[in-house]
């Protein structure tokens, strides 16, 4: 193997430890899982057993030492008894001879020995040593033990009870036998005299411990074997159970991944089947997803349907306008006449107009599309499902980042589009600009004219009576004496019908049964002179946020309104010397609109209303 392809394998491994995929990460998840419970259960197993064992083998030597003090106990009492009676008599011999028949009667007694309190040996299974003073450590330990436990005097009824135990090493030629030593007080009368001595020896107990001892380790080394091998089979039966189970999973995870990268790349076609999908929260998902792709491939679709009809209405008016002009020109050079080219020049305003509206009500669709508005929440539920996944930190960034891509692309693509609607819209207004232009050259401006506002007033009631009267609104008119102003009659009746009308809509959603409209015409002074119209009605109003919005190009407060009709109106009373202003107290308050339109005050005159 060359050193890149060393290398190469070398840093895909490192990578594989640093970045695993999800199958080595729930198979490691499920292998340590594994190595600790199932150990951890045959430890306490064992260690109860453990537990169990010392407790019967404790028993055992319990019972067994027990066995051996009660009869020493039994014994020591019967040899005390005939000892005291030896005592009283100075019969010696007698305990002589029951000293050496018991030691040769019981082979476990290695020696019994009768002293008195000097530690001089009356008595003793080895009979070299009687007359001899005993000043062993033992010896010590049991003179101490007598004065320690033994009373000095006591009662007949009550000497049979004294009787203590010792634990020592006697040495048997290189041996050292253990020896458990019954001790009992022997009295002369109520005084003590000496002591009864038997050494029982603790081979046989310690052989029975041994035997005991060794059962108990036969049958814990079978309790392991059976413990182990159980585990190792649980344990292999687990690893098996968990690499299905994983297998299955990361089965769906990928199903999932494999959809998610297909719509990154832009397939909106690709469907993700939900067949083989083991988890309820993946297969959500799943649905999820396709559903998202089902409205994005709809919404592309819609989109490049607004797209051709867009260019196809571009391309006839662009046409139109070509032969528009193709004929105006014709027609100029063949009659040179200015009103023919007053004409020709008002069609092409006409035609420009709507289509100006429609790439204006384009661009306000693509901007509010429904799948634009709803994407981001869909997009943050779709986030908190990824969440409650039980995945890696690492591979829920990843499916994050995954699911990101869609709204910043969807989002990129609809701004192109709004922009290339807007730039159409403001090749429309360049061209309607130059128009203006045209025709104000051309001297083709409206007719100005001094017209009474209290008579354009009458005749648009007079023209919106049929809807003021289905809509049972009241009408109160308050006129004054005011001077004419010079403007255009068409444009001003418009804007006045525009208000009326914008009153009376603002109540259709009331459940009113007053609804009222006041009209009033007043003059000022100023400076600078004015006549002010203002209309008053009271149905929903607007909030302080509304009104800094109102006469802004394409707001409007209602469900089919286009958004200009209040913005031409600021922009025509601007341009003429007026304004237009309007106040509210609140939603449900009502509103007012304000118009002044600026006079000679040397030219005012009563118009007698």
């Amino acid at each position: 193997m060359s050193a890149n392809k060393k290398t190469k394998t070398l840093r895909l491994f490192y990578q594989a430890l640093k970045q695993p995929s999800i199958r080595v990460y729930l198979i490691l998840m499920n292998l340590i899982l594994l190595c600790l419970l199932f150990p951890s259960i045959s430890f306490l197993f064992l260690n109860e057993e453990a537990k169990f064992r010392d407790l019967q083998l404790n028993r055992t030597i319990g019972q067994l030492r027990k066995s051996l003090e009660s009869r020493g106990t039994s014994l020591a009492r019967s040899m005390a008894l005939s000892a005291n009676q030896a005592i009283a008599g100075y019969d010696f011999t007698f305990l002589n001879i029951m000293v050496n028949q018991v030691t040769a009667d019981d082979p476990e007694i290695s020696y019994s020995i009768i002293m008195d309190t000097n530690r001089r040996v009356i008595t003793h299974s080895d009979q070299g040593k009687i007359g001899s003073i005993l000043d062993g450590p033992i010896d010590n330990k049991v003179i101490d033990m007598m004065y320690e436990n033994f009373p000095i005097t006591a009662d007949i009824a009550g000497q049979s009870s004294y009787i203590k135990f010792l634990d020592h090493n006697i040495q048997n030629g290189e041996q050292s036998v253990p020896v458990m030593e019954a001790i009992k007080p022997l009295y002369h009368g109520e005084k003590l005299w000496g002591l009864l001595r038997l050494g029982y020896s603790l081979r046989r107990l310690n052989a029975e411990i041994d035997i005991a001892n060794q059962e108990w380790l036969t049958k814990m080394k079978q309790f392991k074997v059976y413990l182990y091998s159980m585990t190792a089979v649980f344990f292999f039966l687990g690893v098996i159970v968990a690499a299905l189970f994983t297998r299955s999973f990361v089965r769906s995870v990928k199903v999932l991944s494999t959809g998610v990268n297909k719509i990154s790349e832009g397939d909106l076609d690709h469907k993700i089947h939900q067949n083989g999908l083991v988890c309820s929260e993946v297969m959500d998902l799943s649905y999820a997803f396709n559903e998202m792709t089902n409205k994005l491939r709809s919404s592309y679709k819609k989109l490049d349907e607004y797209s051709r009809s867009l260019e196809l209405k571009v391309d006839e008016r662009t046409k139109e306008l070509q032969e528009a002009q193709a004929n105006l020109m014709r027609h100029a050079h063949e009659a040179g006449m200015a009103e023919m080219a007053v004409g020709i020049l008002h069609n092409i305003g006409n035609a420009i107009t709507p289509a100006k509206v429609t790439a204006t009500l384009m661009a306000q669709k693509i901007k509010n599309s429904p799948v634009r508005q709803h994407l981001p929440e869909f997009m943050t539920q779709l986030d908190g499902l990824i969440k409650q996944l039980v995945l890696p930190d690492k591979e829920k960034k990843r499916l994050a980042e995954l699911v990101e891509l869609l709204p910043q692309s969807l989002n990129e693509e609809f701004e192109q589009y709004a922009e290339d609607v807007d730039q159409i819209r403001d090749k429309h207004e360049h061209i309607e600009g130059i128009i203006n232009l045209q025709m104000r050259y051309a001297r083709l401006f409206g007719d100005y004219e001094e017209v009474d506002i209290n008579q354009i007033t009458q005749d648009a009631l007079k023209m919106l009576n049929d809807s003021l009267r289905k809509r049972a609104v009241n009408i109160t008119t308050k006129t004054k004496d005011v001077p004419r102003v010079k403007i255009e009659q068409a444009k001003l009746i418009q804007i006045i019908v525009n208000l009326i009308k914008n009153a009376y809509e603002s109540m259709d959603n009331l459940d009113k049964k007053d609804k009222q409209i006041f009209i009033q015409t007043d003059y000022e002074d100023g400076p600078p002179a004015c006549v002010v119209f203002s209309i008053k009605d009271n149905g929903v109003g607007f909030t302080k946020e509304e009104k800094e919005k109102m006469f802004m190009f394409g707001y409007t407060s209602k469900d089919k309104g286009s958004g200009f009709g209040l913005h031409s109106c600021a922009n025509y009373l601007i341009a003429n010397n007026g304004s237009i202003t309007a106040r509210s107290n609140g939603k449900g308050e009502g509103a007012e609109f304000v118009i002044r339109l600026a006079v000679d005050p040397e030219k005012r005159k009563g118009n007698g209303n």
